[in-house]
């Protein structure tokens, strides 16, 4: 465990961070982001922002303004929409066809989506693949006939958003893209994978930044964050305090005490996965 960045700050020259349960969960910039975004850049710390986020850069450079983090702050933002458009662009899906049934985030949201990527929303019967870039529905199970006659007609899907769940302002965990798009796989559906873990998004993040020499991700997920960065060959920092901080707690004998280094294994185990370090919250010191 480390108690903040000072304590590896001189271990690496380039820091990967997760945008949400790092620097915000989709409100304000907590308290502390903004004080270790300024410590990195007082430091010559390559900064990007890598986000498992449907919508593209642009789009984050104005959520993180609203949440009070400045633009010279961070080099860029990657995010796996990012990721996704790239992909269609490069007429890696050209063989599914373009009359998408999709499952978006609602009427007016992330809009330009089905534009980017050359695709038209078409009813499910007319369908050629599968655009699922938001849950706009409560469930997984809301999905379930629409999955069903899907996986009958053979449609491969494109995820966005590979993650399960994530953090809301007011703490609760709200549902993802990849929520649907794993229980598609586990029908036997073909899906393809944009974002963390991804390998392919860690390459695309090494070119934007001109290369590393130390590079370190930092990141609430063990799915994602963790493995990504095992996948990527760099060390990692997991947050304790995100999307798996009541797992960690359920794992301590003593509730009162901080996240045991015993704790963070026995959950890291279960993923599979090895975070060289963690931490409570991005923080300096």
């Amino acid at each position: 465990m480390i108690s903040g960045l000072k304590d590896i700050i001189n271990d690496f020259d380039t820091f990967i961070l997760d945008q949400w349960g790092v620097l915000h969960n989709g409100g304000d910039a907590f308290p502390n982001a903004v004080a270790t975004l300024e410590f990195l850049k007082q430091h010559d710390k390559k900064v990007v922002i890598l986000s498992n986020s449907g919508n593209t850069h642009n789009f984050s450079y104005q959520r993180l303004t609203d949440s009070g983090i400045r633009r010279d702050l961070y080099i860029d933002v990657l995010t796996s929409g990012d990721h996704m458009r790239h992909n269609f662009k490069q007429g890696k899906f050209d063989n599914l066809g373009s009359n998408a049934l999709v499952f978006g985030w609602g009427e007016g949201i992330n809009g330009t989506v089905l534009e980017d990527c050359g695709l038209t929303s078409v009813a499910i019967d007319d369908a050629s693949l599968i655009m699922c870039y938001g849950v706009e529905r409560g469930t997984v199970a809301d999905y379930q006939r629409d999955l069903d006659i899907a996986f009958a007609r053979g449609l491969e899907m494109v995820v966005s958003n590979p993650d399960l769940v994530a953090m809301s302002p007011t703490g609760e965990l709200k549902l993802c893209p990849g929520s649907i798009a794993t229980a598609y796989a586990a029908m036997g559906g073909k899906v393809h994978w944009h974002g963390k873990p991804q390998a392919e998004v860690y390459a695309m993040c090494h070119t934007l930044l001109g290369g590393w020499d130390n590079a370190i991700a930092v990141g609430d997920s063990l799915e994602h964050d963790i493995r990504g960065a095992n996948t990527a060959g760099i060390s990692s920092l997991f947050l304790t305090t995100g999307i798996h901080a009541d797992d960690l707690s359920a794992k301590m004998t003593n509730k009162d005490d901080v996240i045991s280094a015993s704790a963070v294994a026995d959950l890291s185990r279960e993923f599979d996965v090895q975070p060289s370090h963690y931490i409570d919250w991005f923080q300096v010191d």
